[in-house]
């Protein structure tokens, strides 16, 4: 009896070892699998943070490269406006004695002139008067450039732009034998912005549209809004613009020729200026146009109220 007792009882503990052992083994092939995964997210994680630490050496030197050229940038613009503001005002001084000596001529202080010597001498006065202009409007643009234009900001009825125009472009479009219509808005619409540099956008935006709208042709000028913002347009029945070329008029010196000008070229700078100055008072200046059907040019501008 003690014989099978004991039998039985290593039995048990045989079986009893071979749990634990299996039990061992499974922990220990669990551990080994846990490990593994540990350290395979870790090989992980030190990757990760491998790179998010070059994306951030990265940064930190697209930063500062960023920061270098914006110094230059500014350093570069603040000469070009120096130079420029010097260059205008030495040429403002021989151009202003040519204009002189063309008009003590003209006034034949000297004897009476022939009919090509006045025309040359108009020919003289009106190169002058161009490149004046032009003297005038580069050192505007290097200002603006700059950030150092004068603004005075205050809300205004847009009504006062649109008389205003009207009133000094009306030779011009007598002369031209256009038409110039101003089709019915809110008198009330307000804008803030600075009244003298508004017209003069609009006015060099009507000046344009009759520079290159034929004879019998009509110019629109009208105007929108929406609750933020106030739109100035100025239509034409012009030739109207190549698509890859509507965006290029706004930059200094590029004009695009048409036979169907009614005028000299001008400077170039016109709308370059104009679109500046529209930023500069939080607005923009836009065109939409194609090749025979005219142009609308629209400015944009805060509303007041």
């Amino acid at each position: 009896m003690e014989d099978e007792e004991e039998r039985l009882l290593r039995l048990v503990a045989l079986r009893n070892a071979d749990s634990i052992f299996l039990a061992r083994q499974r922990a220990e092939q669990e551990l080994v699998r846990v490990r593994d995964s540990l350290q395979a997210k870790t090989d992980a994680l030190a990757r990760s943070l491998a790179t998010t630490q070059a994306m951030l050496e990265e940064r930190d030197r697209a930063r500062a490269e960023a920061d270098t050229a914006r110094t230059a940038a500014q350093a570069a613009n603040e000469a070009k406006g120096r130079f420029v503001s010097m260059v205008s005002h030495e040429l403002r001084t021989p151009l202003g004695a040519i204009g002189g000596y063309a008009s003590l001529l003209d006034e034949e202080i000297h004897g009476a002139l022939s009919k090509d010597q006045r025309k040359y001498i108009a020919r003289i006065r009106h190169n002058q008067q161009h490149l004046l202009r032009l003297v005038d409007e580069l050192l505007d643009l290097a200002k603006i450039e700059s950030g150092q234009f004068p603004l005075k900001v205050d809300g205004f009825p847009v009504q006062l732009v649109v008389e205003s125009v009207r009133t000094m472009i009306e030779p011009q479009i007598r002369a031209s034998d256009l038409r110039f219509e101003v089709l019915s808005f809110d008198t009330a619409l307000s804008v803030m912005a600075d009244r003298e540099r508004v017209e003069q956008i609009a006015l060099n935006l009507v000046a344009n549209a009759v520079k290159f709208t034929p004879a019998g042709g009509t110019i629109t000028i009208s105007a929108t809004a929406t609750a933020k913002e106030a739109f100035l347009h100025v239509r034409d029945t012009g030739p109207g613009i190549p698509a890859d070329k509507a965006e290029e008029v706004f930059q200094p010196f590029v004009q695009i020729h048409s036979q169907t000008a009614n005028t000299n070229p001008g400077t170039g700078l016109g709308l370059a200026i104009s679109r500046e100055l529209a930023r500069a008072m939080h607005g923009d200046l836009s065109v939409k146009t194609e090749p025979g059907g005219g142009s609308t040019f629209t400015l944009y501008l805060p509303r007041v109220g």
